[in-house]
């Protein structure tokens, strides 16, 4: 996982979308050759349109995707392109300066606007806010950052539930009927053809890295294995002291007690206690937060600001251990899930994006949309609420993922991706 976070950029700088159908079909011979060209789709399919269609025009829209790839930002503007209505977009601050500045204009004008993941960012809340009370239809990605896992859904962030009661309370004070519909929606990606050549010679190059020899006779997933390990044991040897390789403790355990161990460590310094019952994501924001403000604050002593980068960077290396389940591959060592994990160690290794192994196609799942309204009724308190709406989300995004074999939908509206 690319560490994405930038400790000198302007915290401030909100972007608002700027939606302009010129510039939409000026750059979109420019998104499809980013979306083919660089993320490797060449194919979207959307299943479920007919569940915009019915929706009452003034209604707000919540979408609510996975977020597995760096292309699916590309995939779900495919899907805007052929929806009812427009899609506006929320997307990390950082994407905004991307190719010095270009990725923002582009975003923007595709319905983009910024926000500050490690904060409040009113800004963001409000112009989300204004969309859905306004009968827009917005997609976030629920799961916050890149996982990698497409089969394989992570513990969802409560910021969506927030946004979309927030919205909703809103249009029952203004007593028009209003409603605001969350739609949990999954990407799946499969790869048009076999890439086991590409990923095999992908992971060689970083096994000489590591001074291994590349085992090419033995079982691809069996390499990535052997690889991940020998990764974890050099990880819990510099943060840890030592290794846990002969204790007989299994991988996602291992992982599990690594993640901790550099947690309780930092949090006992920054907040003078471990704070283990909070999910490891909140713990993750708690710190990043609380570092970059110590850096970014005036004044602060230059060893005081030296500390607060080493440490971001074993936050860092936390999320690169929660990204890793442990158990993704051998519970099935599929050619996408085999391909997903060596580039999430190309990301690591080389702090890069990995390019892709080979032209994938997308197919995206909209489903049955939740009426946020009855979340808001019996004066159920705003945290309350929005965990039982998160859960709902959870739940139905799973479903998603692992439908029974008769429910799979059959008929797709589908583009092939222009070079």
């Amino acid at each position: 996982m690319r560490n994405r976070i930038d400790p000198h950029s302007e915290r401030d700088d909100f972007r608002p979308p700027k939606p302009s159908r010129f510039w939409s079909m000026a750059l979109w011979p420019v998104h499809q050759w980013v979306m083919r060209r660089m993320h490797g789709i060449t194919d979207v399919s959307v299943h479920g349109m007919d569940r915009l269609k019915a929706m009452n025009p003034a209604d707000g829209i919540l979408i609510c995707p996975n977020h597995s790839y760096t292309g699916d930002g590309s995939v779900m503007a495919e899907v805007g392109r052929r929806a009812p209505r427009p899609f506006y977009f929320m997307a990390a601050r950082h994407t905004f300066a991307g190719h010095g500045g270009v990725d923002g204009f582009m975003l923007q004008r595709f319905g983009g606007f910024s926000v500050d993941r490690e904060g409040c960012d009113r800004a963001a809340l409000r112009q989300a806010n204004d969309l859905l009370t306004s009968g827009k239809a917005l997609v976030i990605f629920p799961e916050g950052e890149i996982y990698h896992t497409n089969e394989r859904l992570t513990p969802l962030r409560e910021g969506v539930g927030f946004i979309a009661l927030t919205a909703q309370r809103e249009l029952d004070k203004q007593a028009r009927g209003g409603r605001v519909w969350i739609v949990p929606t999954y990407i799946r990606y499969q790869f048009c053809a076999d890439v086991t050549p590409a990923l095999s010679a992908a992971l060689a190059g970083m096994e000489q890295r590591l001074s291994l020899k590349p085992k090419t006779n033995t079982p691809l997933h069996e390499r990535i294995l052997r690889y991940g390990e020998m990764l974890l044991t050099i990880k819990e040897k510099e943060k840890l002291g030592r290794s846990y390789d002969d204790d007989g403790e299994t991988l996602p355990g291992r992982i599990t007690r690594l993640a901790n161990g550099i947690l309780e460590k930092l949090e006992v310094a920054h907040f003078d206690a471990a704070r283990p019952d909070d999910p490891l994501p909140v713990r993750v924001k708690q710190l990043r937060r609380h570092l970059l403000d110590e850096i970014c604050e005036p004044g602060t002593p230059p060893e005081i600001v030296t500390a607060a980068h080493d440490a971001l960077d074993d936050v860092h290396v936390v999320l690169q251990l929660y990204s890793y389940p442990g158990d993704y591959i051998t519970s099935k060592p599929s050619i996408e899930r085999m391909a997903e994990t060596i580039e999430k160690f190309e990301e690591d290794v080389y702090d890069d994006y990995a390019k892709p192994k080979g032209k994938r196609r997308a197919t995206v799942t909209l489903g049955e949309p939740l009426d946020v309204k009855t979340f808001t009724a019996g004066g159920v308190k705003a945290r309350a609420a929005a965990g039982e709406l998160t859960t709902r989300l959870e739940s139905a995004m799973t479903a998603l993922m692992h439908p029974p074999a008769d429910a799979r939908p059959t008929g797709a509206l589908s583009t092939t991706v222009s070079s």
